[in-house]
């Protein structure tokens, strides 16, 4: 008795103190050898929101006032918005709000320089996605009676695959260049993530291992991207 007692102790402990997701903790360190000219950011909330089946509070960034909320008209389709490092996005997705973090900040350091004069855009748009979770760690977490989860023995797995699609234009809104590639990421769950946070983990290293493989072919297209936006 005193056993189960204890067992439950501690996975109360460990449940109660999920670990949310650090704020660095998906800032790639891997920068292009030669960054393009400044660019701006925007992202397809929409198609993110269609991939993670969410629903946005409203879909409009928070630091647009100049529009109503809906889906506004923009250069590169409905709901496609301006994003910079202050922007919050109106949409209880957090993945969603993840995907413009990591890419303002991939796009910042690693692909552009900032200090540059303006040549034009750049959008990030989420495409088809494969998202599933693995329980085959759950029989074992019942038979012990979730001792070992306790330390740490992961309780399920998800695995997601995200198409990610980034296009780049000059200023004048012609498209540059386009790439599209698939982002892979297998993240186990242990008592102390949490049900949604694994997840979420997932979601988020599937959109930049697709970013990862982008910059590199970026940097093999490089010469011509840049020339194009001069």
């Amino acid at each position: 008795m005193k056993r189960l007692l204890f067992v439950a102790i501690v996975l109360v402990l460990g449940l109660s103190s999920c670990r949310s997701l650090k704020e660095d903790t998906f800032r790639s360190d891997y920068q292009n050898t030669e960054l393009l000219p400044r660019l701006t950011c925007w992202i397809d909330q929409p198609s993110f929101e269609n991939a993670y089946g969410a629903n946005s509070y409203a879909v409009k960034a928070s630091n647009d006032l100049s529009h109503p909320y809906g889906l506004t008209e923009t250069p590169y389709g409905k709901g496609v918005y301006e994003v910079n490092e202050d922007t919050k996005l109106y949409t209880a997705e957090k993945r969603i709000q993840d995907a413009s973090d990591i890419f303002v900040y991939d796009v910042n350091e690693n692909i552009t320089d900032p200090t540059t004069e303006r040549m034009g855009n750049i959008v990030l748009r989420a495409g088809a996605i494969y998202c599933k979770n693995n329980y085959k760690w759950s029989w074992l977490s019942g038979f012990t009676l979730g001792i070992f989860n306790a330390f740490g023995m992961p309780m399920a797995t998800n695995t997601t695959e995200l198409e990610v699609i980034v296009e780049i234009y000059d200023k004048r809104d012609n498209l540059v260049a386009k790439f599209n590639e698939r982002g892979y990421a297998k993240v186990p769950m242990a008592a102390y993530h949490g049900y949604y946070e694994f997840q979420r983990r997932a979601g988020d290293l599937a959109l930049q291992d697709g970013l990862m493989k982008i910059k590199e072919m970026i940097a093999r297209d490089y010469q011509m991207i840049n020339a194009k936006l001069k």
